[in-house]
């Protein structure tokens, strides 16, 4: 079979470059290996609740995903959004604007006023720069350090003062002032993501779009360095050939972790392969240990509503975050039910594979979830969790230019897309960021319906 062009994974910048292409009229196919849709983003069910992977809320303030679905038809209604930022203190929840009261909210103005005045493009040289350096020029006051880089603790996952990336973390906090008139601007999917996905698919078919779903692609063809297409991997017999795709252009939606065993020893520009390996190794990863529990009662700190951070629990010592997800849609968990996650970011540069370790952190952390919310003392269930390819974790350095750009210079047609690609934003909103970049890359020219969205 022959197409204009061949997307591989349909996760979330998959299936938004999908759906793009396929409304600008070119025959394309979707492959996706597993069999649910969202990738990383994916959602199941259990014991009555939807839980997802890393499918959790979005800080989409309505022009990255929510932009393209508008494009292609699909409904996505926004939750409300998060009324508190509870933050633990030592040995209690305080409200975070405790943190900046009297004279160090100047110092935020100031740090806001300054941003504002920072275009995006000049963001992009700030990539070797941590967040603290950059405020250190307009205040010197911790408690305002502490209120942006615990907004960071729940958006990118890191944990020292020294990781938290200028760049990454300004581009967020400009994009949601300028949009959302908020620091922070989230919100959860009504209905699910999984449902969303399959909206998606659904307008993807809709629009002559083929989605091939389970297959799995056993390399991408290049030949001279022009691509050809996808070998798929041959369900029967793994080491026979399997069925190929034809396709002048093909769209890679995949982890770097998992990039470079899509093509032949020797296809990719060395230097950009170097760079892939790098980035994908185990060290480089953003994790962190949870929970997911199931109560009768709300597990909060203040409210249902809120986004909860803390920077050290009790025992376990560990940054991290809450969320009640019944809170924002009752429709995720049974009648009576509520579901809450907790996690805490480790540092996988010391701990991964670490199994003592594990096993101590999920005991200790468990111990410290009852004492920060009691209300977990009454869970029906908890279901721990390890989280371990949310994403590239994004230090200062390790940012912007350093990722794999959408075009794949050297080899004609092919192009990358996904978060842990050259994107701004966070998790499923830079993933959609992505898509819609590769997809606009693919065309060769930007989309008017896209015009006044905020991309890399």
């Amino acid at each position: 079979m022959k197409y204009d062009v061949i997307v591989v994974g349909a996760g979330t910048a998959g299936l938004v470059s999908a759906c793009i292409l396929a409304k600008e009229g070119k025959k394309v196919a979707l492959v996706e290996k597993h069999p649910y849709l969202g990738g990383r983003a994916m959602e199941h069910r259990f014991r009555g609740h939807q839980i997802g992977l890393s499918s959790h809320l979005v800080e989409d303030p309505g022009d990255s995903l929510t932009r393209a679905c508008g494009l292609v038809g699909v409904p996505l209604e926004h939750s409300r959004r998060s009324d508190s930022m509870p933050f633990w203190d030592k040995d209690r929840w305080m409200p975070i604007q405790e943190f900046y009261g009297g004279a160090a909210k100047q110092g935020l103005k100031r740090c806001i006023e300054a941003l504002k005045e920072t275009s995006f493009e000049q963001l992009d040289a700030l990539d070797h720069l941590s967040l603290r350096e950059w405020m250190s020029r307009h205040t010197s006051d911790e408690g305002v350090y502490q209120v942006w880089e615990a907004i960071s603790v729940l958006e990118q996952i890191t944990l020292e003062p020294w990781e938290h990336s200028a760049s990454e973390n300004l581009f967020i906090r400009k994009l949601h002032y300028e949009r959302k008139r908020t620091a922070g601007y989230s919100f959860w999917p009504m209905g699910g993501w999984d449902a969303l996905w399959h909206r998606m698919a659904d307008a993807f078919a809709a629009l002559g779009g083929v989605l091939i779903q389970p297959a799995a692609v056993e390399r991408v063809l290049v030949t001279d360095r022009i691509v050809g297409g996808v070998e798929l991997r041959n369900p029967d017999d793994p080491d026979a050939p399997g069925e190929v795709l034809e396709a002048a252009e093909v769209v890679v939606n995949a982890p770097v972790w998992d990039l470079v065993a899509l093509f032949d020893d020797g296809v990719l520009p060395w230097d950009l392969q170097e760079r892939i390996t790098t980035l994908a190794h185990n060290r480089n990863k953003a994790c962190w240990f949870g929970y997911w529990i199931a109560a009768e009662e709300p597990v909060i700190a203040m409210s249902e509503l809120e986004m909860a951070s803390f920077f050290s629990t009790p025992r376990a010592g560990l940054p991290g975050y809450t969320l009640n997800f019944t809170g924002y849609d009752p429709s995720v968990s049974p009648p009576g039910e509520y579901l809450t996650c907790v996690g805490a970011a480790f540092d996988a540069t010391r701990h991964y594979g670490d199994r003592a370790y594990y096993d101590r952190m999920f005991h200790d952390l468990w111990l410290d979830i009852e004492e920060m919310l009691p209300a977990a003392r009454g869970a029906l269930w908890k279901k721990p969790h390890l989280v371990s390819t949310y994403g590239v974790i994004c230090k200062p350095g390790q940012v912007g230019a350093a990722r794999p750009d959408a075009i794949v210079r050297g080899i004609d047609g092919l192009y990358l897309t996904g978060d842990t690609t050259r994107a701004r934003g966070i998790g499923i909103d830079k993933a959609a960021r992505s898509g819609i970049t590769t997809a606009e890359t693919v065309l060769g020219r930007r989309l008017p319906f896209f015009a006044d969205t905020v991309r890399y």
